[in-house]
């Protein structure tokens, strides 16, 4: 069994072993909020992340992997409740189970490429549907960094998406409830806010793909936007609105989604602009210009009328 050694890092120190095939960390430790691993270590190059090197690392935000990686092994990062962003290698992985379990901070997992690689990425919003395929649509087949961008993988990214569209708003909630867990506290233990809860995740998916549409086809944008005109203001459940107004306000883009959605008509609108007033000017105007070219009736003969 080889020696395991320790290593200092910027914020922490990893404790590795030196394999026939290079370098393995089996754990972190530390306080920081960001964990560099080196892309060597004693001039062997630094290729796998062992089971649960960085298990409930609470502090942790970022983690950045160097692109020597070859294999990240089970419940890698599980439980690292605090992070944010992680970046892997663009190559094939060999992987273990459950590695993001528990991250329910994971925003993005970003792959190392070129500028105009990561670029790319970041504009067709790539890292962020790379973190919400292994938290939020718990399909772990779609980490697989070298079918990322292809036709069968946002297929599948999609499939999933409109799977968790049209689950049971309360779908999960018996699973808590028979686990005792209905005795904790917050929205997600409730059984009126669960529901509430549930389609306000299901929204921001919605919008974070309507506002991210690389290679997505119209039968699946059209059923986007049905969920989204669906639950607008006036209607019983008007999540989407309250997800906009409550978390993207001051964000012209989402207001754009709303409206191509159809989700502004003549009888919601005095509402909607009600709940604006402490939005700014930029986005009251924008829904003034839309109601001004989409809904305001205009007379048929106006455009013969004389000034005399």
């Amino acid at each position: 069994m080889a020696e395991e050694k320790v290593i200092s890092i910027e914020e922490g120190t990893l404790a590795y072993t030196e394999e026939k095939d290079g370098i393995h960390i089996k754990r972190y430790r530390g306080m920081g909020t960001k964990a560099i691993v080196p892309e060597m270590i004693d001039n062997h190059p630094v290729i796998a992340i062992g089971r649960k090197a960085f298990l409930s690392r609470k502090t942790l935000q970022e983690i950045r992997l160097p692109d020597t990686i070859q294999e990240i092994g089970d419940w890698a990062f599980a439980h690292a409740e605090g992070l944010k962003r992680i970046s892997i290698p663009r190559s094939e992985l060999i992987r273990g189970k459950e590695l993001f379990l528990g991250c329910r901070s994971l925003e993005e997992i970003t792959l190392i490429g070129t500028e105009e690689e990561c670029r790319q990425d970041k504009e067709d919003g790539i890292g962020r549907m790379l973190a919400a395929a292994v938290t939020t649509l718990h399909d772990y087949f779609l980490f697989t960094p070298t079918e990322i961008r292809s036709e069968a993988w946002m297929k599948r990214w999609d499939e999933q998406l409109l799977k968790l569209v049209r689950l049971d708003d309360l779908d999960g909630f018996q699973e808590l409830w028979t686990c005792g867990e209905e005795d904790y506290e917050g929205k997600e233990y409730d059984i009126e806010s669960y529901p509430v809860e549930k389609r306000k995740l299901k929204l921001r998916m919605i919008y974070f793909r309507l506002l991210h549409p690389y290679k997505m086809s119209n039968e699946v944008k059209k059923e986007l936007q049905q969920y989204l005109h669906d639950h607008t203001k006036g209607m019983k459940e008007p999540e989407a609105w309250e997800v906009l107004l409550e978390e993207h306000a001051e964000d012209i883009t989402y207001y754009q989604v709303f409206t191509e959605a159809g989700c502004v008509n003549e009888d919601n609108f005095d509402d909607i602009l009600a709940d604006m007033k402490d939005v700014n000017a930029q986005m009251k105007a924008y829904m003034l210009r839309y109601k001004e070219e989409h809904l305001t009736k205009k007379d048929a003969f106006a455009a013969f009328e004389l000034d005399w």
